[in-house]
């Protein structure tokens, strides 16, 4: 070998003559590559009057005297200029530039300084794939660079969730941002599985709702307000008059069951589900044969001889020749759910404390709502199974 791998310095051969000569020119390579700092790395073409010591990396399509040196080290030494092909891997400051740059796959490329991007961060901790950046600390501050300071969460779209998450012992107490839409809401949660709203913000109005109510500041107890329904082209029908009816509840046999239907020997079904209900309310309707008495609500009238129910895990066991019965079995009263129209008509469904209602030729009727329904966020209205009368809402209490 006659030159080093790397640095392609000359050896100084055995009985040579003139061995200053090999080794000052192993000097200067030294003196251009060590500790390497270039001018410029854009000039295609040579400075008129270069310095002694002057270095560049040599633009593409340079001309002469540079001519085919592309990417190479061009140092000006002794009155002429010396040439260093670069490694994979070399270093170069670039003064012009104030910034690091290194020869990777043929060419020069910035070296970006620090540590960013970084994988994960923890401060005093350690953070995961789902936590990338974690702090353990009593206290964090987000301080102002000129007047203000701004914090931004985002998400990909609408159907995702940006939001800020309150835990105690790493379970979720309350949480505030858009989930899951596009209205602010803040909700709480005591055990960090069920979820309450508290407020809701539609992002198209900016005005606030309280699905969960407002409590006297003073005595602790939820406030009620009426709100009156918009008007609808549909009506506002939750209890429709299905005939004459006695003391004795209305009752049909069971056909069949297949999923969320059920089929009766007969149609009956409109004497259970008037069809002015259709998308406003849902009635609980009793499986009288088992007992207990099993309930589930009957949401649409399919047929004339069948009813769609909320629930096919509630029906699955039910029999053919089995009996249902409208009316609770125990009380002789009808449940209605209304979340339905509440979701038509106002775009959220919540416990309302009661419902003012029109009966028609024996005027308005305002009943409480205190049991909270077992297939909606809504709660239940009752009537009396002999209830010859038919209501339509006019506004809910919440």
């Amino acid at each position: 070998m006659d030159q080093t791998s790397n640095l392609k310095l000359p050896y100084i051969a055995p009985s040579q003559a003139q061995k200053h000569v090999t080794h000052n020119e192993a000097i200067r390579a030294l003196d251009a590559l060590v500790q390497l700092s270039v001018t410029s790395r854009k000039l295609a073409s040579a400075p008129l009057e270069p310095q002694e010591g002057d270095r560049y990396i040599v633009a593409s399509g340079a001309a002469a005297p540079w001519a085919g040196k592309d990417n190479q080290i061009a140092a000006w030494q002794d009155g002429a200029w010396a040439f260093f092909q670069p490694q994979e891997g070399w270093y170069a400051w670039v003064t012009e530039e104030h910034s690091f740059v290194v020869f990777d796959q043929a060419s020069w490329s910035e070296v970006k300084t620090g540590i960013n991007p970084v994988a994960l961060v923890g401060i005093n901790t350690v953070a995961d794939e789902n936590n990338r950046l974690a702090l353990k600390s009593p206290a964090s501050l987000f301080d102002h660079v000129g007047g203000g300071h701004q914090l931004k969460i985002n998400k990909a779209d609408d159907s995702q969730a940006a939001s800020l998450l309150f835990q105690s012992n790493y379970q979720g107490r309350a949480e505030m941002g858009t989930m899951w839409g596009r209205d602010f809401c803040i909700k709480t949660s005591a055990d960090g599985d069920q979820w309450h709203d508290a407020m809701v913000v539609h992002s198209e109005t900016g005005i606030p709702c309280f699905p969960s109510g407002i409590a006297h500041a003073a005595t602790g107890k939820k406030q009620s307000g009426l709100i009156f329904l918009p008007a609808s082209d549909s009506g506002t029908v939750i209890f429709q008059s299905l005939g004459v009816r006695t003391q004795a509840p209305k009752s049909a046999k069971l056909a069949l069951t297949s999923a969320d239907i059920v089929t009766f020997t007969t149609n009956t079904a409109g004497e259970f589900f008037g069809p002015a209900m259709r998308g406003l309310s849902m009635v609980r309707i009793w499986n009288v044969t088992k007992s207990p008495a099993q309930p589930t609500f009957a949401k649409w009238d399919t047929a004339a001889n069948e009813l769609q129910v909320s629930s096919a895990d509630e029906v699955k066991q039910w029999s053919a020749g089995d009996t249902i019965q409208l009316g609770d079995p125990l009380t002789n009263l009808i449940a209605i759910d209304v979340s339905p129209l509440m979701q038509k008509l106002m775009g959220s469904v919540f416990r309302q404390d009661g419902v003012l209602l029109d009966a028609g030729d024996t005027g308005n009727v305002t009943i409480a709502c205190r049991e909270p329904s077992p297939a909606s966020a809504s709660n239940l209205v009752y009537f009396k199974i002999d209830e010859q009368r038919s209501f339509s809402v006019i506004g809910i209490y919440g």
